[in-house]
C-alpha cells in the first residue's frame, strides 16, 4: 500500500472515531460532529477515486483496509472495538458516500446500550454482521473421524469429487463452468461443517494421482471454509470463498498431464508453461457466466505471495485479495501434506513449521496465525 493511501485510510478512521467520541459527549447535531464526519467523507472519497469500493475488516481488534492490515494504533483499535461490540466485522464503503450517512453511523456507534440492533441502512455503506462459530459444548462432538461412512464430511467430499470431475471434464472441452453444480458442492460442505465441529483431520491424503486435480480443489475448499468460518465470515461471501477455492487451479487443466505429473524438476520450458496456469484459469473463468468475480481473481492471484513475489508478476502496489491469501495458505498446506510425484507427504508438524517460516514474507501473517491455530487445536492427527 502506498504511504499516501495508508495515511488517508488512517485519517478517515481517525476522523470517524473522533466523531463517535464527540457524539458520546454532545448531541448528534453538534457542528463538531458534522465537521469530523465531513472530513472522514473526504478521505474516503479520495480513497475511492480509483476503485469505487473499499472495505474495512475487523479481525480480533485489528483493522484490514482492503485486506491490508493497518498499523495498530489508538484509532484503529477503537474502531475495531466499536464495530465488534455491535457484531460488525466488515464495513463496505462505495463512491458517493454522504456526510449524513457517516453521521448516522456515528450516532449508532456512540449509543450507550448493549450490542444489538441494526446498523443504519444506506446506499453507500454496507455492513456485514458476523457471528463467530460456537465452541463445542458438552453434548457436541469435538471432532469427526478421519474417514469412513460415519463421517458426513467424508461422504460429502466423495460426492463432491464426482461432481467436480464432471464439471472439469466439460471445462476441458471448452464448455462454460456450471456454477450451479459448484454451488451445490460448497453448500453441502457448509452444511456438513454446521452439523459437525470442523476438523482438519478430514482432509485425507490422496490415494491416486489422477484424482489430484479434483481432490486438491476440494481439500482447498474445505480448508478455506475452515479459515473463513473461524474468522466469523458467513453468507454469500463464505459461499464465494468456497467456489473460488474449488476453481483456483482450473488453469492447470490446460497444462499437459506429463508436466503436471513429472517426478523430477521441471525444465525451463515446462516451468514457463506451469506458471501460465493462473492467467489461463482466470481468462477461461471470465467466459463462464455466473462465476463469482472472487473466483476469477483468486485463480489469478493464488500463486502471488504476500511480498508480491511468485507468479504472475504484478506491480509493486498490487493489493492481493483476502480470499486469494487464504487460498495460498490452503494450497501450500494441502500440497505439502499430500503425496505428489516429486515429493513425499509431510506430517502436520512439518507443514505447520513451513507455514510459520513463510508467515509475514510469503503468506499473510494474521491469516497464517489463524490457520496455525486451527491446526494446533484439532483433536487428532490425520
Amino acid at each position: 500500500m502506498k504511504p499516501s493511501t495508508l495515511a488517508e485510510a488512517q485519517n478517515a478512521i481517525r476522523h470517524l472515531v473522533t466523531a463517535v467520541a464527540n457524539a458520546g459527549l454532545y448531541s448528534p447535531e453538534h457542528p463538531q460532529i458534522s465537521r469530523l464526519c465531513e472530513a472522514s467523507r473526504r478521505c474516503f472519497e479520495n480513497l475511492l477515486c480509483d476503485k469505487g469500493i473499499l472495505s474495512l475488516l475487523m479481525v480480533e481488534g485489528d483493522v484490514l483496509f482492503d485486506d491490508f492490515p493497518l498499523p495498530s494504533g489508538l484509532h484503529t483499535r477503537k474502531l475495531a472495538r466499536l464495530m465488534e461490540r455491535r457484531h460488525i466485522h466488515r464495513m463496505v464503503v462505495t463512491a458517493g458516500v454522504q456526510t449524513e450517512e457517516l453521521q448516522d453511523l456515528t450516532t449508532y456507534l456512540a449509543t450507550r446500550k448493549s450490542a444489538g440492533g441494526n446498523p443504519p441502512d444506506h446506499g453507500h455503506l454496507r455492513f456485514e454482521s458476523l457471528t463467530a462459530p460456537c465452541p463445542p459444548g458438552p453434548d457436541k462432538p469435538s471432532g469427526v473421524p478421519a474417514s469412513g461412512d460415519g463421517n458426513p464430511l467424508h461422504s460429502v467430499k466423495v460426492s463432491g469429487q464426482h461432481r467436480l470431475a464432471e464439471i472439469f471434464e466439460g471445462f476441458v472441452h471448452k464448455q462454460p463452468v456450471r456454477i450451479t453444480g459448484l454451488s451445490e458442492v460448497v453448500s453441502d460442505f457448509i452444511h456438513a461443517f454446521h452439523r459437525e465441529i470442523p476438523s482438519l483431520l478430514t482432509l485425507m491424503p490422496l490415494r491416486a494421482m489422477d484424482e489430484y486435480t479434483f481432490t486438491h480443489g476440494l481439500n482447498v475448499c474445505l480448508l478455506n471454509l475452515a479459515q473463513a468460518m473461524h474468522l466469523g465470515i458467513k453468507g454469500e461471501l463464505l459461499h464465494d470463498i468456497g467456489v473460488a477455492a474449488l476453481l483456483h487451479d482450473i488453469g492447470k487443466l490446460s497444462i499437459p498431464v506429463d508436466i503436471l505429473n513429472k517426478p523430477g524438476k521441471l525444465d525451463d520450458r515446462e516451468w514457463e508453461l506451469m506458471k501460465q496456469h493462473p492467467t489461463e484459469g482466470a481468462k477461461r473463468l471470465l467466459d463462464s457466466p455466473g462465476v463469482p468475480q472472487l473466483a476469477i481473481l483468486t485463480a489469478f492471484e493464488h500463486h502471488i505471495r504476500y511480498d508480491l513475489s511468485g507468479y504472475p508478476t504484478v506491480h509493486n502496489q498490487w493489493s492481493q485479495h483476502l480470499c486469494s491469501q487464504m487460498t495460498t495458505i490452503s494450497d501450500i498446506y494441502d500440497a505439502v501434506r499430500t503425496k505428489r510425484p516429486y515429493s513425499a507427504p509431510q506430517p502436520p508438524e512439518k507443514c505447520a513449521a513451513i507455514l510459520q517460516k513463510m508467515a509475514g514474507r510469503e503468506i499473510h501473517p494474521q491469516l497464517a496465525a489463524n490457520f496455525l491455530y486451527l491446526l494446533e487445536n484439532r483433536q487428532d492427527q490425520p
